[in-house]
C-alpha cells in the first residue's frame, strides 16, 4: 500500500516548480515538501525539509548531476532522486548517480508512476 511521500522539486522554471507542485496535490500519497530554482538554494532548502523524494532538473551545478546529488544526499541521507530533464539521459553527465530518470514531457504521469514505484516496489 502506498504511504505518504513528500517531494521536493528543484527546477530553475518557476512555472514548472508551480505546476509540478499543483499536480502533486491530487496524486494520491504524494505531498509537496518545497521547491527551490537554484541548486545552493535546494540543499538548504532540502536539508530543513527532509523530503522522501527530490524531484531534480538539470540546474546549475556546473554541468554535472553527480554534484548535485552527492550534495542532496550528504544532506539527507537515503533520500530518493528522480533526475527530471528535457535531455536525453545519455547526454546528462553524472546521471547514473541518481535513482531514476524520467524524461519531461506535457504530462507528469510517469513522474508520479516513477516515485510510486521507488516506494512501492
Amino acid at each position: 500500500m502506498t504511504q505518504s511521500i513528500s517531494v521536493f522539486v528543484c527546477d530553475d522554471d518557476p512555472a514548472q516548480r508551480f505546476l509540478l507542485g499543483q499536480l502533486m496535490r491530487g496524486q494520491r500519497g504524494l505531498y509537496p515538501a518545497g521547491a527551490a530554482s537554484s541548486a545552493i538554494a535546494a540543499v538548504r532548502a532540502i536539508e530543513e525539509a527532509r523530503p522522501d523524494v527530490v524531484v531534480l532538473d538539470h540546474l546549475d551545478h556546473e554541468g554535472d548531476v553527480s554534484v548535485m546529488a552527492g550534495a542532496i544526499r550528504q544532506a539527507v541521507p537515503g533520500v530518493r532522486i528522480v533526475l527530471h530533464s528535457g535531455l536525453p539521459v545519455e547526454r546528462i553527465e553524472g546521471a547514473e548517480t541518481v535513482d531514476r530518470y524520467v524524461r519531461k514531457t506535457d504530462l507528469a504521469e510517469p513522474l508520479w508512476a516513477t516515485i510510486h514505484e521507488l516506494f512501492d516496489g
